[in-house]
Parts: structure tokens; sequence; C-alpha cells
């Protein structure tokens, strides 16, 4: 309001001569001079450096010949720094035209705000005028609550994160007593006495006494709750990991006594090592874990919270018991697939965290595998009733479906991976979790062979298995790899490849463990894509798992010793003799020169020529049980306004670099589903997007056209899209013409 009642003297003297004085000998209101010129206002200032008397006279002079010249018809407002008594040739215009006299700056803003709010005014004379400037801009309620105390001058907690992330700006421009003012509060706020020092300075000691009441677990609420703002906030998050990165904890902090909603990873790492090391003392970690449960399960830090706490939970909590029930092969494979599979999850984590740091990894690889070798004791034993239900899975499938079909065919897609897609799309679609049994040798040719023919036949060529797919079901199949898919496409039967995991597994081992995240991501995005494209089933099969070998030691291999002919891969031995090891698995598997595929009782490798950590082609669980998940709309979509393309037949073969797109919506359609539609077109050439139109809404019988470029292309596919839904809703296949363009000479 400060600057709304001197805008409003300055108005009331000013109506009738249009000029005015500001008598402001103090100098304690130029700061409402940029408020001031914001109405348009000429003002014309003495100087204060000007102090003998022949100076002011001569500067008055000159100040009113310009006012009575260059500003003749303009309002002007002339502030004087000197008293009244000073004054010589605008001495009169205090009288002749008007005068806002400030000579008692603190007398003039008691009175403004008596008789705003018709409080007492309690405040101290300093503090009032500090008032006065934090008062710019706001009403005559914040200053009631001043008056009342029901608000502070100065809110650490609204200004501190700002001061924290920019000290070197944030008084820039402050007044100097407000800056006093806000540095004592932080000094306060600290537990220190008042001193001189940088904004750089001060801002890292805040930091410091933060960071070190978190650490200590005795931070008060003010202070809390104003951490917990910055760890919310987008614009200040980096300045905030820059503090911690610069921060040095104590080693001899005591690390479970700290708050839980902590910042620090080098805390949380130590914390998990105490744990590691104490894994197999049930009491030790369960203690431990109570401890971490508020931090765990905190929504507060959660940036800052290491997702491999719940995958030690996981871990620990497991209970394997439910195996003794399980009397058959079908029931085990169900343990794994509704609670195994969690833990090859866990573990893979941690691989891929911790793989290089043995002191953390080898403790949880070891409780793991004490796990998994009771899961396998309870799968091997009842092997004999294994039966592969992959030969010529596609063919029964395709033959069986419905036009509108996707299926995605991934190599090498674990359970455990296709388990968390699912569950990123369970809002989105009604997912039928199945589950299907490898063949053996799970390995690439072999199993992609099973499940495009059967007839325990292996083609090499993947174009070939492709073509015995189409010959065998009848129908016309569209096959393409999952990156390529996008709107447009139009298919009765898609059949997407997704080959991404296996390859990057064979070529980088344990380093594809980075990447198992963006190959989850892609294929959640895909089946979402699919779905929207009007697929009404999106089908995910794979041809095998994998298992991770994790830190392996020479001793962990197994000896393939034989007899007669053999070829050793890392899972499985082909032989063309009988052999006799009670350990291993025979399977009649004619290849070659060879008749039979082993494989051992154990999640281990064989010794073998190459590399080992990501290996595929045994017998057990995480390469056997294969996802065979159906994913599809969980209701028909409310049908929207229908909307076209009209000038298709004009766009099979278009001449020139430029083409047009003629768009109209159905003009019988006014349901209220049906009255109008958010729209996009998307161009894709060569599967990617290279052009898209702003969003825009059409209503029924509304007409669009829009202008683009090929872009350099030769071919591009328009597609109309829902924005809202992102659903596909028409498409069309744009060519560009080898006829040259004569710009209509003819």
């Amino acid at each position: 309001m400060t600057d709304t009642w001197i805008i409003q003297d300055v108005e009331k003297n000013i109506a009738q001569s249009n000029r005015v004085v500001i008598l402001d000998p103090t100098g304690e209101y130029s700061y409402l001079l940029p408020h001031i010129e914001k109405k348009h206002y000429t003002i014309l200032k003495t100087d204060t450096s000007n102090t003998e008397e022949w100076q002011r006279i001569k500067e008055e002079l000159l100040l009113r010949y310009e006012a009575e010249s260059t500003h003749k018809n303009e309002k002007v407002i002339f502030y004087v720094t000197r008293p009244k008594e000073e004054l010589s040739f605008l001495f009169d215009y205090c009288f002749t035209h008007g005068c806002v006299d400030l000579t008692k700056p603190v007398d003039w803003l008691r009175n403004k705000l008596f008789s705003a709010t018709q409080h007492q005014i309690t405040l101290d004379n300093p503090m009032l005028l500090i008032a006065a400037k934090k008062g710019v801009g706001k009403d005559v309620i914040w200053w009631k609550k001043i008056l009342q105390n029901l608000e502070e001058l100065v809110s650490i907690e609204e200004e501190l994160i700002p001061f924290l992330c920019t000290p070197d700006i944030f008084f820039k421009d402050k007044p100097t007593d407000v800056k006093r003012l806000f540095e004592e509060k932080l000094f306060d706020l600290i537990g220190q006495s008042y001193r001189k020092v940088p904004a750089k300075t001060l801002a890292t000691e805040v930091v410091h006494y933060l960071f070190s009441r978190l650490l200590l677990n005795d931070i008060s609420t003010e202070l809390l709750t104003i951490y917990h703002k910055w760890l919310d906030s987008h614009t200040y998050s980096k300045n905030l990991t820059d503090y911690i990165d610069a921060y040095k904890i104590d080693t001899q902090l005591d690390i479970w006594k700290v708050h839980p909603d902590h910042c620090f990873s080098a805390i949380d790492k130590r914390q998990l090592a105490e744990i590691t090391s104490n894994f197999r003392d049930k009491g030790f970690v369960r203690g431990k874990l109570q401890k971490l449960n508020q931090r765990i399960g905190s929504r507060k830090a959660i940036k800052y919270i290491p997702s491999w706490w719940n995958d030690i939970v996981t871990l620990f909590e497991f209970d394997n018991s439910p195996l003794n029930k399980c009397q058959t092969l079908e029931k085990v494979s169900d343990f794994y697939t509704s609670s195994f599979y969690k833990l090859d999850r866990a573990i893979r984590n941690f691989y891929e965290a911790f793989l290089q740091d043995e002191l953390i990894i080898r403790p949880l690889q070891e409780y793991y595998e004490s796990l998994n070798l009771e899961l396998l004791q309870h799968w091997f034993e009842y092997t004999k009733q294994y039966q592969s239900n992959q030969q010529g899975y596609l063919p029964r499938l395709i033959s069986q479906a419905k036009p509108g079909t996707a299926i995605i065919v991934g190599d090498g897609v674990r359970y455990e991976m296709a388990a968390f897609v699912a569950t990123q799309l369970q809002s989105h679609c009604t997912i039928t979790l199945d589950t299907m049994f490898a063949d053996m040798p799970s390995e690439t040719e072999h199993n992609m062979s099973a499940l495009y023919s059967g007839n325990n036949q292996v083609i090499l060529i993947h174009k070939d298995r492709e073509k015995i797919l189409s010959e065998i079901t009848g129908k016309e199949i569209t096959y393409l790899n999952l990156e390529a898919l996008h709107y447009g496409i139009k298919a009765d039967y898609l059949v997407l490849t997704y080959k991404d995991i296996d390859s990057a597994g064979e070529k980088l081992q344990m380093g594809a463990l980075k990447l198992f995240s963006e190959f989850e991501r892609v294929l959640t995005e895909k089946i979402k894509l699919l779905l929207n494209m009007g697929f009404h089933q999106v089908h995910l099969v794979t041809d095998h798992g994998f298992v991770l070998t994790g830190l392996l030691d020479e001793s962990d291999k197994i000896e393939p010793v034989t007899v007669g002919k053999k070829e050793v891969h890392e899972r499985f031995i082909r032989t063309e003799d009988t052999q006799n090891d009670k350990d291993w698995l025979k399977f009649d598997r004619p290849y070659s020169e060879f008749n039979y595929v082993y494989a051992a009782k154990s999640h281990r490798p064989f010794k073998s020529k190459g590399v080992y950590g990501f290996s595929h082609g045994g017998f057990t669980p995480q390469e056997i049980i294969l996802p065979n998940f159906v994913f599809s709309k969980e209701t028909e979509s409310i049908k929207g306004l229908e909307v076209s393309i009209t000038n298709k037949k004009e766009l099979i073969e278009v001449t020139g670099e430029l083409f047009g797109l003629k768009i109209q919506a159905n003009s019988n359609e006014n349901t209220l589903f049906t009255g109008s539609r958010k729209i996009q077109l998307l161009l894709y050439a060569n599967n990617v997007t290279y052009s898209s139109s702003h969003i825009i809404t059409i209503e029924p019988g509304g007409k669009q056209s829009f202008d683009f470029s090929f872009g350099g292309h030769s071919e591009v596919i328009a597609v109309v899209v829902d924005a809202n839904t992102q659903e596909q809703i028409d498409s069309v296949k744009i060519k560009k013409s080898n006829a040259r363009d004569l710009g209509g000479l003819f």
C-alpha cells in the first residue's frame, strides 16, 4: 500500500496545476520513485551532492527552467532531498502548486496506516520504515496482519530458499535496512550473533547448519518445513544438489540416528554396507530395517531415497515356505510367477547399482542364491512333468485371432521385466497374465523357430521364419521391428520383433544392466501406442529368459566332462552320445550331427569359451518360464466426434515439395461427447516424426486446412490423433510425384 498512498497524495496535489513538490530530506522514500514513474509523470530530482548554497540555487533555477520550457505541458514532480527552509526557486512551488511533505517520514506513514486500518501503531520507527518498504504492492489486509503480529516482516519460510540458491543477487534490489533485518534473522536461525559476512558465506553457513541438524535428527519444525519445500522445488533442486555434493559428512557420525528425510546417498550406502555385511543375522537386519521404515516409506525426500531400499526389504522379507506345498512343476511355476520373480528383479537392481562393489554385492548374491537354490531343488524335482508349449505358438494364435491383433515377439524378455511393464500399464488397459514354457535349449535360433513354425525344426534366418508363419496361417501378416512402430501403420495382423534385450546382453554382458530400464520403457510405450492405434489386443511373448550370474569365480563353473563328440555352450551342451551324469538333464534334440541337449541342474554355467554374466540356454525358471501376456482396452473408448482427412485422393501423388491436408468433422454429430474434439496432426517419414501441427479444437461440421512440406522425403504418413487420449483417428500415406512441377505452364 505504500506505493498506493504516495501516488494518491501526488494525484491529489497535481490535479490543478500539473506541478507538485515531494519533500523528502532524508531520502527515506526514494524507493517509491520507480512506482510513481509508472504513472507517466516527469520527475525532476535534486542532487544531494550539491551542498553549497550557490550550487543549490543554480540547480533549482535550472530545474524550474526545464519544467517550464521542456516539460511545459506535462505533469512534473520535483523530488527534493533538502529541507523546505533551504529551498530557493522551488520554495514558492510548495505553496502555489502542491507539496507532499515527507520531512517526518514516520509521521506520514503512521497517519496513512491509522486512516487505512484504524489500528494503533505499536511498531518502533525503524521497523515501521522497513515495513513501509516491504509494504509496496501489499494490501491493507497485509498491513493489518503486520500491525497485529500475525505475520512477520521478513518471512524466512518464503525467502530462505531463494537466498540460499542465489545469495550473490538476492540483496541486489533490497534496501540496506531490509537486508540487515534478513541477515539478523538468519544468524538468529543458526544460533549465532550477527556479524558482517559476504552473502555467499552466510548462505553456506545456513545450509551447513541445516544439514548438521538433519544428520543429528535435531531440526526445528520451521527449518524442516523449509527443507521439505526445497526438496520439492523444481526451480531450486540443482542448487540443493550442489550444496549436497560440497558437504563433508563427519566420519564419526552415528548413521542410524539421522533424520529419515536426509538427502545424503553416502549415508544410505554406509547403512547398506552394514546391513549386507550382517545379512544372515536376522535380528540385526530386522532392527535396522525398522529404523529405515520411515525413510523407505517417506514421500518427502523420495528423490533422494534409493529405490534399492525396497529391494533390500524384498530380499530380506521374502518367504520361501510356500514352496513346500508345490508338488508339481505347474505349482512351482505358479510360485515363481506370483512371488519369486520379485527376487530376480531385486538382485538385478543390485547388480546394476553395486556390481563393482563386492563387499555389498557378495553377501546379497549369496543370500539370493540360497533362496534360489530352494526354488531350483523343487523345480528340478518335477522336470519329468516339463512339456514346452512354445512349438507352433504363433501359427495357433494368429489362426484363431481376429483382425486388429498385434504381437510383440521379444528376444530375452525375462518374466520379471514383463511383469514390471504390466504394472506400468495396469491403469491403461486390461491385462491377462499367462505363461509359456520355453523349449530346450532356450536360445534364440531354436526358440524363435519354435514360436514361428513349430515341428521342432530350427530355421536360422529370421526372414525365413516370417515367411513360413505367413504360409502356415494363410493370413496377410505385417512384420516390423518394434522400434519402427508409429501412428499410421495399418495391419490386420501385426508381428513386431524386439531384439534389443538379448542383443545387448550378448554384446555387453553385465554392462547391459544399465540399459534394462530403457528396454522396459520402450515396451511400455509401444504397447500403449498399439492400443491407441486401434489394435484391440496386444500380445507379448518371447523366445527365452536369462540368468544373471553376477560375481562368478572359476570354481563356480561346471566342468563339461562328456564322452563322445560335444559342443559346449554356457548353459547347455550338445552331444552325439548319451551321457550318464546324474546332475544333468537330457533332452532329445537332434541338431546337425548331435542328438541330445544336456543342461545342468543348476544356474551355474559350464566352462566354455567367451564371456560370462548374461546367459541363457539352460533349464532354470528364469529361462524357461516366459511371459505370455495380453493387453487390451478395459472398455471401448467413448466415441468422439468423427474427424477425417477429406483429400486423400489428391495425396496419392503430389507434385512439388508442398502439400495440403484438409480435415473435416462430421456435421451430424452433436451429443455430449461429440460436441467438439481436440486434435493434432503428426507427420512421419522413415518411422520418425518430422513435423506436427498445433493442437486445435474442431466443432461438428468444422473444416480445417494445413500446409506441410515433404521435408526432403519422398513418402510421408500423416496421422490425425486425439490430443487428449492420443488415439489415432485417421491417417493417409502421401507420395511425392517424380514428375517435374511445371508451375502451371500448360
